[in-house]
């Protein structure tokens, strides 16, 4: 391997550290912004762990078709260290700041869309019951008024009505019946 080539497969892994420390910080700002514990931190240190092996990999195999030297270890826990000495702290406190204001970015987001659009249309379903259940009073005063010379006709015809339904509750009666024998 010519040592150009050496040279870019060492500033890629150096880079590739520092990579992984920025992606372990944003990991560690979430984890304790989103409370994780128990089983979820190891599923997600292991699914770190894979991309981030992924990462180093794919790198590795760009920069030098992946061939493993010693210098490729040490280039990217140099990286690593750098990152962790000098820059951990002002990346951690800029993620924090980044994700404290996409929250209230997104709980600004859900406010504006329940005060222009979910409130609105809870009162209009409001009102518009309100004015159904108006108008459905209206239309039956009205019937009742209307049908009001009908009424003897309606009294003097109800026990009629209610005979149909006494033989039709018989003969469910009979089919429950025969039903249960069998």
């Amino acid at each position: 391997m010519s040592l150009q080539a050496q040279w870019i497969t060492m500033v890629t892994m150096v880079g590739s550290g520092l990579i992984l420390g920025v992606a372990l910080d944003t990991y560690r700002v979430l984890k304790e912004r989103l409370r994780l514990r128990g089983w979820v931190v190891s599923l997600v240190d292991l699914l770190y762990w894979v991309a981030a092996a992924s990462l180093v990999f794919h790198l590795l195999v760009w920069s030098n078709w992946g061939e493993l030297r010693f210098y490729v270890f040490i280039a990217v826990l140099a990286g690593f260290w750098t990152y962790f000495t000098w820059f951990s702290d002002g990346v951690f406190r800029i993620l924090r700041w980044l994700l404290a204001w996409l929250e209230r970015a997104v709980q600004t987001v859900i406010r504006l869309v329940t005060v222009l659009v979910w409130l609105p249309l809870a009162y209009l379903w409001v009102l518009f019951r309100k004015v159904g259940a108006l108008l459905w009073r209206l239309v039956r005063g009205v019937l009742q008024i209307l049908l009001m010379p009908l009424s003897p006709l309606v009294r003097f015809f109800s026990p009629l009505g209610k005979v149909p339904a006494a033989v039709f509750r018989r003969i469910l009666r009979w089919f429950r019946r025969l039903s249960h024998r069998k």
